[in-house]
């Protein structure tokens, strides 16, 4: 029985390798690779750092009412298992899971990524807890709101740009 397994084995297609790096295979869209996090539409409720079953997520953000002033949303990639737990608690859909998979390093130091774009508070926000955001309103809801699906893509790229210029340089 095996050898007629080997035979149909020698007779079918070969498979090619890919020659990674410079080329890879298509990622399925359900894969779960590194996080990314819409920090406009965060409100600070930490229901994805208690759903992590490792603990890896540690989330720092001071209260104004309802502004926040970030300090600090890391996930540990040392413990983090992958698992999407984190992703369905969010009420609001701001921590999402990308296609990013190469974690590879030889500090493992680096393995702890901050998903902030910024920290402490935005000028809008900082205009508005000074009491002199009422014209500016207008002008700042637009960037509060955040771009639905091509926001969040272009913060992909831009942390996989960041993170290869880490690697390289």
């Amino acid at each position: 029985m095996r050898s007629i397994q080997t035979l149909r084995h020698f007779t079918s297609e070969p498979q090619i390798t890919v020659q990674y790096p410079r080329e890879t295979k298509p990622i399925p869209p359900t894969y779960r690779g590194m996080h990314i996090l819409e920090q406009e539409k965060c409100i600070d409720c930490h229901l994805c750092a208690k759903a992590c079953p490792v603990d890896c997520i540690e989330i720092e953000a001071e209260h104004h009412g309802r502004i926040l002033e970030w300090k600090k949303f890391t996930i540990d990639y040392k413990k983090c298992i992958f698992c999407e737990f984190c992703i369905p608690p969010c009420p609001v859909d701001c921590i999402h899971m990308t296609t990013e998979y190469e974690l590879a390093t030889e500090n493992p130091d680096g393995m702890v990524e901050d998903l902030l774009m910024w920290t402490g508070l935005r000028p809008e926000d900082q205009e508005k807890l000074e009491g002199k955001a009422k014209p500016a309103k207008k002008e700042a809801a637009p960037a509060a709101s955040g771009g639905g699906g091509d926001d969040v893509r272009s913060r992909v790229a831009a942390m996989m740009a960041k993170r290869k210029a880490e690697k390289e340089g």
